[in-house]
């Protein structure tokens, strides 16, 4: 993982070489090693974008035995490792790779081009709104708005997960809101509205940087280096217009989480520390409701009193998820890193104690999208 923030002035080439060595590096292999890609090549001219197992086995110099991509929105790439593991366990691949990267000049909407990256979000709805605009943030106001009123749920929740999450920032080194320190709720709730109920402190950043997993069988690894093994996995697609759904509180999630646990043999109480896409605090507390963490209408009193802190019930985001550590490019890859972080022990001053299981969550769309994995210290 590459430092997080503006990385406007570095190639996608560079940065993504930088990510994908150091994460074979991490594994006690090579770049010689990989055979299989999930996700996209460096970027270049001509075809490269759209073959992308060809342009890497053109930039490798040996070919690739696989490649292939997901499309979870924002989670795409950290829901390839699914299908990493069942291309490893078919023998299809060797060494796959999971990266996703943003960096060079006009890449993953930094401040100089905050209209344009408006506008292209405006889009994103469906054929029947985006051609008047909205925005993420007002998708999830809604939402946001809708669970207050079937449940009674506060800003003061909402912003307990921004407190939890922020805490876990100051103490991960890459992350970009951790050197601005910790907040509290009246901070949040203090913030500027965005769109009504969301404060500017309940919605994530934008920002550059980047990230990639490597997926491969551990006989293949450093047997010396900590790892971690996928026990379940699961993904849920139901819909594209959420305004077709008969709630705006319940989502698909359950499925994919369902799945995932079902394949992992594992229940719920048995989990250590989550991840799940936090584009806004919302996220998270229907996020948590959906996996079955809580039961729905009780996700905010859940998130109070810091239960999601790296100390807390359930840590959850603990590096400081979208809200604070990074929203950069396909970012649900750097929720994937955060939990293999600590499940191997290594996530330095904001270890959570003895973590074994962990669950990873990842949304895409205004909850259109989702995958769910079960993962385990080795």
């Amino acid at each position: 993982m590459t430092p997080q923030g503006d990385l406007s002035q570095r190639s996608q080439p560079d940065v993504y070489w930088e990510v994908a060595k150091g994460a074979v590096a991490d594994a006690g292999l090579t770049l010689t090693d990989i055979d299989g890609l999930i996700g996209p090549a460096p970027e270049g001219v001509g075809l490269r974008a759209g073959l992308p197992g060809a342009a890497m086995a053109d930039l490798l110099g040996r070919p690739l035995r696989f490649q292939s991509s997901t499309a979870v929105g924002a989670a795409s790439t950290a829901a390839g490792v699914g299908l990493a593991v069942w291309a490893i366990e078919h023998g299809v691949a060797d060494v796959i790779i999971l990266p996703t990267v943003s960096a060079g000049q006009g890449s993953g909407y930094t401040s100089a081009d905050r209209n344009a990256a408006i506008l292209h979000m405006a889009k994103l709805g469906t054929p029947y709104e985006w051609l008047w605009g909205t925005t993420r943030v007002a998708d999830h106001a809604a939402i946001a708005m809708r669970h207050m009123h079937d449940f009674g749920t506060t800003s003061e929740q909402l912003a307990e997960v921004a407190v939890a999450q922020r805490f876990g920032a100051t103490l991960h080194p890459h992350a970009v809101m951790g050197p601005k320190g910790p907040i509290t709720v009246d901070d949040v709730l203090a913030s500027r509205m965005i769109a009504e109920p969301l404060h500017l402190l309940d919605s994530c950043i934008v920002n550059q940087g980047a990230g990639c997993v490597v997926v491969a069988e551990a006989e293949r690894v450093d047997r010396t280096r900590p790892k971690v093994r996928l026990l379940g996995y699961g993904q849920a697609h139901a819909y594209l217009d959420p305004g077709s759904l008969p709630s705006l509180t319940t989502f698909n999630g359950g499925v994919a989480a369902d799945t995932a646990f079902r394949m992992a043999g594992v229940v719920r109480d048995e989990i250590d520390v989550v991840s799940i896409s936090d584009h806004f605090t919302i996220n998270v507390v229907i996020g948590l409701e959906d996996a079955g963490f809580c039961a729905k209408g009780e996700g905010g009193p859940f998130v109070a009193g810091g239960a999601l802190r790296i100390d807390g019930r359930l840590p959850t985001n603990t590096g400081g998820g979208y809200l604070s550590c990074t929203h950069a490019g396909l970012s649900g890859t750097f929720g994937l890193i955060e939990v293999v972080e600590q499940l191997r022990g290594t996530a330095g001053a904001r270890q959570v104690d003895d973590a074994r299981l962990g669950y990873v969550h990842g949304m895409g769309g205004v909850f259109q999208n989702h995958f769910a994995a079960v993962l385990a210290r080795d």
